[in-house]
């Protein structure tokens, strides 16, 4: 039996998207004969996951936890830049800037919109995570004799674990799993941007393989590291959704929206405007329709003040913090789910979030609001060629608010008319996305090396 060491920051139970990916992975190697560990960070959440609980069982998993010492800087950091922060982050007007590379303003997130402080914040990130490693230092050697070595990046832990290993145990061949861009242009700040985009150079490098979430991402790889990258995307699981079967009908016809708004970089005001302008034509009766939302209550203020600038917010209703499983009966219960991406052509573009790989599990249309400057996306291409429904892309704005406005009104008239909405998704395309498919193509890719 071959034996797979994998380490990450967000693993089963823990109530997060992140989580998602590498649990399921975990899961089907298992499944397919591997003895699987994992090291991941032990995350103090009250929230979990059950359904990845479920899907980690007999698992053996290490957690990585900060030292007392480490903990008690962070506090004292926190503390003392708290109120600075707070005042901050509350004002979103303050992070609408003029981006010096476009000569056009844009929103920015917290981190770049307010770069000192995001620079703070990043710096001290990196001690934190540089500390889970040193606390489980001593249980590497243990794992000299692991076949592979899979890092997966959507935090810094993996990546030093990374580096670490295989400095020391070279003939175990290591395989970077890259969920999000290490530097990215709207989230970096400026002053760690050399730090960041170091680190991402020397993965590179040293890793024998990348595996990217996206050809977005597997793009940014230089050519002369290419052939050791494959695209391995975001999946669905099916057994997740087992025994969450829709038995009503809503009187109203419900939109959700279930996750993070990344601080408003995630913008779902071209959604908003339509349904405001379908109202105010008479297409639409407002009592008609519904718009929830589960996430932090933080993020919900944002998602309402993009309701409220169109006219909208009266129509919105706060669900809350949900677990998965409580988030994944939630879309099965509504008639049209919403998703948000920012996808930058400076970098590479590919931002093809989990959720609406955990959407396509539903059977529900999709509307997706994708921000950015690219056109011609990934997820774009993903909906239109599996027929999920209908995306919007920031960059072809005149002409998609048109087919944004139609696309809702044919859905109201329907469900109006039998209550039903006509959606017929591609199954070819969608298998390509179930983690049983995908966990192939990860066993191809690991037997390679």
């Amino acid at each position: 039996m071959k034996k797979i060491l994998l380490v990450c920051n967000y693993f089963a139970p823990d109530n997060a998207i992140a989580a998602v990916r590498i649990t399921k992975f975990a899961k089907y190697l298992k499944k397919a004969g591997y003895e699987v560990t994992v090291i991941a960070e032990q995350k103090t959440d009250s929230l979990k996951d059950s359904i990845l609980e479920k899907d980690a069982e007999g698992i053996k998993v290490i957690r990585a936890s900060n030292s007392h010492k480490m903990m008690k800087i962070i506090g004292m950091y926190e503390k003392a830049i708290f109120r600075i922060r707070k005042k901050r982050f509350e004002n979103l007007n303050d992070r609408v800037k003029v981006n010096p590379k476009t000569g056009k303003k844009e929103f920015f997130p917290f981190q770049t919109a307010h770069p000192v402080i995001g620079s703070l914040d990043y710096f001290f990130e990196i001690l934190r995570q540089h500390d889970l490693l040193k606390g489980i230092e001593q249980v590497l050697p243990q794992h000299f004799d692991s076949d592979y070595f899979i890092t997966s990046y959507g935090n810094l832990f993996g990546l030093y674990v990374g580096r670490y290993m295989h400095r020391k145990y070279k003939d175990i061949p290591w395989i970077v799993d890259i969920r999000d861009n290490i530097c990215q242009s709207k989230f970096t700040p400026c002053y760690v941007k050399p730090y960041a985009k170091r680190l991402e150079n020397i993965i590179w490098k040293e890793a024998d393989c990348i595996i990217g979430v996206s050809k977005g991402i597997c793009r940014r790889v230089p050519s002369r590291y290419r052939k050791k990258v494959h695209c391995i995307t975001n999946g669905y699981d099916m057994t997740d959704r087992d025994g969450m079967e829709r038995s009503f009908h809503n009187k109203q016809m419900v939109f959700s929206y279930t996750g993070s708004m990344y601080g408003g970089l995630r913008n779902l005001e071209p959604y908003f405007r339509c349904m405001q302008e379908l109202i105010e034509e008479g297409s639409i009766e407002a009592d008609n329709i519904r718009i929830l939302y589960a996430g932090r209550s933080s993020a919900y203020e944002i998602f309402r003040t993009q309701a409220q600038s169109c006219g909208m917010g009266d129509r919105c209703a706060y669900i809350g913090m949900l677990e998965r499983k409580d988030a994944l009966k939630l879309q099965m219960e509504s008639d049209v789910l919403l998703v948000s991406t920012f996808d930058d052509q400076l970098d590479g573009g590919g931002s093809i979030t989990g959720k609406v790989l955990e959407y396509m599990s539903a059977g529900k249309p999709i509307i997706a609001i994708i921000n950015g400057t690219v056109s011609g996306s990934e997820l774009g291409e993903m909906i239109k060629d599996g027929k999920l429904g209908f995306a919007y892309e920031e960059m072809c704005a005149d002409e998609d608010i048109v087919g944004l406005k139609k696309y809702i009104r044919s859905m109201y008239e329907g469900y109006m008319r039998n209550g039903k909405i006509d959606h017929s998704p591609e199954k070819r395309i969608l298998q390509r996305y179930d983690y049983r498919n995908l966990s192939r193509r990860m066993i191809r890719v690991l037997e390679s090396q």
